[in-house]
């Protein structure tokens, strides 16, 4: 369930230098740098604490929290990065702010960098908005912190457990727009329906998407493969074939059909896939994709002399 129902902006906190008794950010499990991001990853660097949301983790006795991000449409990433201490330079170099807080939970982010400061020399860049989740001694993990979903004060409690006379491995979860794509739904032309517009992210099933949207998807055309005679809705088990769209744009943008949906749709029509079993990705960058739905009911798909179980003419008047 979400932890925070209301939020309260903090005054901006500095965290410039650290004391002896005080300590570094880093990570929990391990010392190793975070490979660096792709180049698709385009960081939100948001202080809004409207784009986060606090969980309770099930799997935690101790009422712990994870941080998650608020939107579907982006999500948190975990970097890591090390920053050089020493006992002639204990300063962390970051600027800290509060950004959300409500009793005991809270969470504490990079607002920015002390110039030429510790915070500068870091492995990686750390970005505004990036939100402080753990911390340990560099090379010792075993020392580490959590720091998630903890108001301020509780962050630098735990912090000070650290030495400062040697450098500290930072773990934040940074905000990162997730690339999605923009789907066009084209309808028969004897429907006379303007195009349906949706956004979907990387995983989502075309037939989830489009039925949640309310588009009218199971063709009354189409045959049962699983039967070889007859129409009607398997309910997206992958037997029916009612729900093929043609992908007009954006076919390499979707899922490897297997073969069995090759067998079904693909090898007669290579734009053609099943909806119910074809998912958005993996994509590496925004995508365009243009889908038909009921392709079989669009102008011009029949012969003339093409009939119906029932020996009704399947041909449409005019051209696709």
């Amino acid at each position: 369930q979400e932890h925070l129902a209301h939020w309260r902006s903090q005054a901006k906190r500095e965290l410039v230098m650290l004391f002896p008794s005080t300590a570094a950010f880093g990570l929990l499990l391990s010392g190793t740098p975070h490979p660096p991001l792709a180049v698709r990853v385009r960081p939100t660097m948001s202080l809004d604490p409207a784009d986060w949301k606090l969980l309770s983790r099930r799997d935690q006795v101790d009422g712990a929290l994870t941080l998650a991000a608020a939107e579907a449409g982006t999500e948190a990433q975990v970097v890591t990065v090390t920053i050089p201490r020493s006992d002639d330079a204990p300063s962390l170099g970051l600027l800290l702010d509060e950004i959300a807080t409500s009793g005991d939970a809270g969470i504490v982010a990079v607002e920015g960098l002390v110039e030429g400061g510790n915070g500068e020399k870091a492995t990686a860049p750390l970005l505004p908005g990036d939100a402080l989740v753990a911390a340990a001694e560099e090379g010792k993990p075993t020392t580490g912190v959590s720091l998630e979903g903890l108001p301020f004060d509780s962050v630098v409690e735990r912090l000070s457990s650290l030495s400062s006379a040697v450098g500290v491995v930072v773990s934040v979860k940074r905000l990162v727009r997730k690339p999605r794509a923009t789907v066009t739904v084209r309808f028969p032309e004897a429907e006379g329906r303007e195009d349906a517009r949706m956004t979907l992210y990387q995983g989502a099933n075309l037939r989830r998407a489009m039925l949640s949207s309310g588009v009218a998807l199971n063709d009354p055309l189409a045959r049962r493969f699983d039967a070889g005679v007859g129409t009607g809705d398997c309910g997206g088990e992958g037997t029916c074939c009612t729900c093929a769209v043609e992908v007009a744009k954006g076919l390499d943008a979707l899922s490897e059909p297997s073969s069995q949906e090759v067998q079904m749709v693909a090898k007669r029509f290579p734009r053609w896939r099943l909806a119910c079993k074809a998912t958005l990705g993996p994509i590496e960058q925004d995508e365009e994709i243009v889908l038909k739905v009921q392709p079989r009911n669009w102008d011009g798909f029949y012969r003339d002399d093409e009939v119906d179980v029932d020996g009704e003419p399947l041909a449409r008047d005019g051209k696709r």
